[in-house]
């Protein structure tokens, strides 16, 4: 089970970086944009071992290809995110063959999944919460995916992105999707029970009310 936030915020990927068990980092365009970060700042940010996750701009495969080569000369732990689109597919089959790791992203569809695949990907993100909102059921397409692989014993694994709430997130881990990516809002939730937070305090009241401090101590 591998955690990632969706992320381009420094302070904030600084922040679970040092405090929580985060695998790595994803970027897109957007996603830096909105958070006003650039991809030197990732670098620079993120320790030299962690895994990141680049998108390209380009659309057309030709382009795709020197945006992939370049991202992934700036360090080893670098995968690069190719929209899973037959421009797409081409750009993969050939980083593929210069042993460029790649993951097919904005997949919304098994077929686009597997196409990713059999040219190449190593990975695929199925936009979970964007399918949804097409209405359709994202969380039955990342599952489905996943299905598609393991029967098909292709080597390519479902990264799941773009969820909408911490119940999609239980759903694909219990069936067996184990890498996801997520925004630092979801993050938050996920890693937040009301419930937890509630007991605790009553732990650390009832201690001071039968002792008259907060602190633990210990009578030998």
């Amino acid at each position: 089970m591998e955690f990632y936030i969706d992320c381009g915020n420094t302070e904030l990927i600084r922040h679970y970086i040092n405090n929580f068990n985060l695998k790595g980092i994803t970027c897109n365009p957007t996603i830096l944009i909105k958070d006003g970060g650039t991809i030197q700042e990732v670098l620079d940010t993120a320790p030299e071992e962690m895994e990141l996750y680049f998108e390209v701009i380009a659309t057309d495969h030709k382009r795709m290809i020197e945006e992939a080569r370049l991202l992934s000369s700036l360090r080893k732990s670098i995968t690069v995110k190719i929209p899973a689109t037959p421009e797409g597919f081409i750009a993969i089959r050939e980083l593929a063959k210069e042993g460029i790791r790649t993951l097919g992203t904005a997949v919304y569809s098994v077929q686009q999944a597997l196409s990713a695949a059999y040219n190449g990907a190593k990975e695929v993100a199925p936009y979970i919460g964007r399918i949804d909102n097409m209405g359709f059921d994202g969380v039955k397409t990342a599952l489905d995916i996943h299905r598609a692989f393991t029967v098909q014993n292709v080597d390519c694994a479902v990264f799941g992105a773009s969820f909408k709430n911490v119940a999609q997130v239980n759903e694909v881990l219990i069936n067996g999707v184990n890498k996801v990516t997520l925004s630092t809002d979801l993050f938050e939730k996920y890693l937040t029970d009301a419930n937890g937070i509630r007991a605790a305090e009553d732990f650390k009241s009832a201690w001071k009310s039968a002792y008259g401090t907060e602190h633990l101590f210990i009578s030998r």
